[in-house]
C-alpha cells in the first residue's frame, strides 16, 4: 500500500520550472517563425506587385513605341492588333480627346477607354494577368483588368482627363497614371487594398518614399495621408484602405 501511495504521490506532481520554461521556449520559437513566415510571405507580395507595376509601365511604354498611339485610346484597335476582335475587353478609343485616356485617376473601371487601355494591351500580348472576356459593362479583376498579387488589382486613369477621385489633385503631374486599388470601384476611403506600410514601401522602392510628392503618390485616407508636409504614409495602421497611383 506504502509503495502505491508513493507512485500515485509521483504521478500527481506538476512541471518542474525547467520544464515549464522550455515549454514556453519551444512555443516562443513556433510564434517567432509563424510570424516570420507571415513577414516573409508580405514582403514577397510586395516584390511581386512591383514587379507587376512595372511591367504595366513598360508594356504601356512598348505600346506606344509599335503603335504611335496610346493603349485605350487608339481608335483603330481593331484592324491593327489582329487578335483584338477575339477579345471583348479590346476595343477602339472613342477618339474624343486623341492622345488622352478618357478616365480620371481614381475613376471606377468601366465599358470605356480605362478598360480598353489594358484590353488592347493584352490583345497586343504585353500582359497577361486577365482573359479580357467581357467588355467592361461588368468589370472584374482578373477579366477587365489586371490583378495585384497583394489584394485587389489594377486602374488606369489620364490626370488630362479632368479630376481626380481620392487623391489630392495639386500633387500629379500631367499624364497617365496606374492605380492600386482593392475594388474595380472609385478610389474610396476603405477600399485601396494596401496598408501604409506596404504603401510606404513599394513608394521607397520604386521612388521618394513620400505619399504626396514623386511619381508615386497616396490617396488622401487616413493610411496614405499620416502626418507632414508633403504628406506621409502612416506606418501604423493596419487596415488595407490605402491606394497608390503610379505615373507611367
Amino acid at each position: 500500500m506504502q509503495t502505491t501511495l508513493q507512485t500515485m504521490r509521483k504521478d500527481e506532481q506538476g512541471f518542474t520550472l525547467v520544464e515549464l520554461a522550455v515549454v514556453m521556449i519551444i512555443i516562443g520559437l513556433l510564434i517567432g517563425g509563424i510570424l516570420k513566415g507571415q513577414e516573409l510571405i508580405t514582403n514577397a507580395r510586395i516584390t511581386s506587385t512591383i514587379g507587376e507595376m512595372e511591367g504595366l509601365g513598360a508594356a504601356y511604354n512598348d505600346f506606344r513605341n509599335q503603335f504611335n498611339a496610346l493603349p485605350g485610346d487608339m481608335g483603330t484597335a481593331t484592324t491593327r492588333i489582329a487578335n483584338c476582335v477575339n477579345i471583348p475587353a479590346c476595343a477602339n478609343g472613342a477618339g474624343a480627346n486623341a492622345g488622352i485616356i478618357d478616365g480620371v485617376v481614381g475613376g471606377a473601371a468601366g465599358n470605356d477607354e480605362t478598360v480598353f487601355f489594358f484590353g488592347q494591351l493584352l490583345a497586343a500580348g504585353y500582359i497577361s494577368s486577365m482573359d479580357g472576356s467581357n467588355d467592361g459593362t461588368t468589370p472584374e479583376f482578373g477579366v477587365t483588368n489586371p490583378t495585384s498579387s497583394i489584394e485587389g488589382g489594377f486602374l488606369v486613369g489620364d490626370t488630362r482627363a479632368g479630376g481626380m477621385v481620392g487623391f489630392a489633385a495639386g500633387e500629379f503631374r500631367p499624364g497617365v497614371y496606374l492605380v492600386h486599388n482593392g475594388s474595380v470601384g472609385a478610389v474610396a476611403a476603405d477600399g485601396g487594398g494596401l496598408t501604409g506600410q506596404q504603401a510606404a514601401n513599394i513608394d521607397r522602392r520604386l521612388d521618394d518614399g513620400i505619399a504626396g510628392s514623386g511619381s508615386i503618390l497616396g490617396d488622401t485616407t487616413a493610411s496614405c495621408d499620416g502626418a507632414g508636409v508633403p504628406r506621409a504614409y502612416d506606418q501604423a495602421a493596419g487596415d488595407s484602405s490605402c491606394a497608390i497611383a503610379y505615373r507611367l
